[in-house]
Formats: C-alpha cells, structure tokens, sequence
C-alpha cells in the first residue's frame, strides 16, 4: 500500500504542477469561466522549479531542483535535475521514465506506467481549463493580492493521500508563484517556479532526448 501510495503522490505531484503553469495569462481572471476561455491562448510552457517536502519528522525539507516543459495538447517532459536526477517524459500517446544509473539514463520499467496515464487524462482537462469540473475536486476561486485557486478532493479515492492543493498566481508579475500540495498535517509539498516562458517555440526533441 505504501508503494503505491508513494507513486500516486508523485504522480500528483506531477499533474498539479502542469496545472498550474498554464495560469500566468490568467491572474486577473475572476471566474472559472474566464479561465477556460484564456486558456486556449497556452501553446508551450517551459520553467524551473524548486520542489520541497516537509515533514514532521524531518529537521530539514528534502530539496529538489528541475525544470519543465509542457506543449498542447499532451506533451511534456518533467525532469528533476538535483538531488538525483530523473525524467517523465509524454509524447504522442507514450508515457515514460527515465532514472540515471551507472552514469546513464535507464528506461525505469517497474511499472505504475497506466496510473500515469490516467493521471494525464485529468491533466488534459486541467489544461483547457476544466478546474472546475473535474469530478475528482472541488474548486474555489479567490482574488486578493494574489489569485488563489484551492481544490479539494471529492470522495475518499485519495483519502490519506491529498487533504488539499493550493494554487498561488501573482497579480503584480502576471506569473505563478507557487503550488502547495498539503497530504495532511504533518506533511506536505511547496513547489516554487521561475523563469517561466509562454509560448516560447520547444523543439521535439526536448521529448525524445534524455541524455
């Protein structure tokens, strides 16, 4: 049980992340309708990331440092750069993952491939912006000096696993700031973005090469 909830959570992980990149045009949207119509204006996304895990019974959050690359409808690579390094790779209908072992990048084929495949079919709806209407969480929309979206599980298919996920967008930068990731109350996960770039022409390659 714990494998697997381990891997539905960095599948999670994943998928809210993608989430929330597609928000930068959309900090002054004041409905989820708003959101849905702004976001058929995102094409590409490409940014960094710093990604903690906090722990009660950890003196210090576990770091990692990445980057990301998303183009529509469906392809992106999600790659963790430091401490180890790793790679989730989806293009045309393929999902794989990469883990560097003996100095090269290993095809990692234990399996969980079909949990993330259903995990990108959520992301897909996300995406063009479907926050909203997504059977598995109830969204809330709120302004203030930031955009906050929170969404809420719905049910007890992720009881144990996510107690909740916040989505920060600033208003001032017209860029996301951040996306925390609560599994309950004594553990949860922030991930923090810069350098994000909209539409910025992504080579196919970027999801065939993992070298």
């Amino acid at each position: 049980m714990r494998i697997g909830q381990t891997l539905h959570r960095y599948l999670y992980i994943i998928a809210c992340s993608i989430l929330i990149l597609s928000m930068p045009f959309l900090a002054s949207a004041d409905s989820f309708e708003q959101l849905r119509k702004d976001s058929a204006n995102i094409k590409t996304i490409q940014s960094r990331f710093v990604q903690k895990k906090f722990m009660k019974i950890l003196a210090k959050p576990l770091i990692s440092e990445g980057r990301f690359y998303y183009v529509a409808p469906d392809s992106f690579r999600w790659e963790y750069l430091k401490p180890l390094r790793s790679v989730v790779i989806a293009y045309k209908d393929d999902t794989r993952r990469y883990i560097l072992s003996g100095g090269k990048m290993i095809e990692d084929k234990t399996g969980g491939m079909q949990a993330m495949k259903i995990v990108l079919g959520e992301v897909t709806g996300w995406m063009s912006g479907k926050f909203d209407q997504n059977p598995s969480f109830a969204a809330t929309l709120k302004e203030g000096t930031n955009t906050q979206i929170t969404l809420t599980p719905v049910g007890k298919s992720m009881s144990g696993m996510i107690e909740k996920i916040e989505i920060t967008v600033s208003k001032k930068a017209a860029a996301v700031k951040s996306v925390k990731i609560i599994e309950n109350a004594n553990a949860f996960t922030q991930i923090d973005f810069t350098d994000v770039e909209i539409n910025k022409v992504i080579s196919s390659s970027v999801f065939q090469d993992v070298q």
